[in-house]
């Protein structure tokens, strides 16, 4: 029984060392991301190529940019954006999904800088 009473007794100073690690762990992760975004505040962000995961070194703050202009036939419409920098991607689909396309836009110098038109395959 004796041994049974140390065991437990052991296993709860684990555990209260355990809460006390994982406190201070924390605490020391809240601190360096308080001084690492006034470090980091100036380094750019680099792009990842692969799936479309947004990763970012550094938050960067996206300047005013006024009016952009994208056409649109009549029935189309905004499916999605996501914007990545200074560039912005626009997801267009006609009625019925025909006519899909992606529209990459500048945000720094106001223009189109390509499109990408999907199309179904033939089956």
């Amino acid at each position: 029984m004796r041994v049974v009473k140390a065991l437990v007794a052991f296993m709860g100073l684990l555990i209260v060392i355990g809460i006390g690690l994982v406190a201070y762990g924390l605490s020391l992760d809240k601190n360096a991301k308080d001084d690492g975004a006034s470090q980091t505040a100036s380094t750019p962000s680099v792009p990842v190529a692969g799936d479309m995961v947004e990763v970012m070194l550094a938050p960067q703050m996206l300047s005013a940019f006024g009016d952009i202009v994208i056409d649109i036939e009549p029935g189309e419409k905004l499916v999605s954006y996501a914007i990545d920098g200074n560039q912005a991607t626009v997801h267009i689909e006609g009625p019925d999904g025909a006519g899909a396309r992606l529209v990459v836009i500048s945000l720094a110098d106001k223009s189109v800088l390509g499109r990408i038109l999907l199309q179904p395959t033939a089956q």
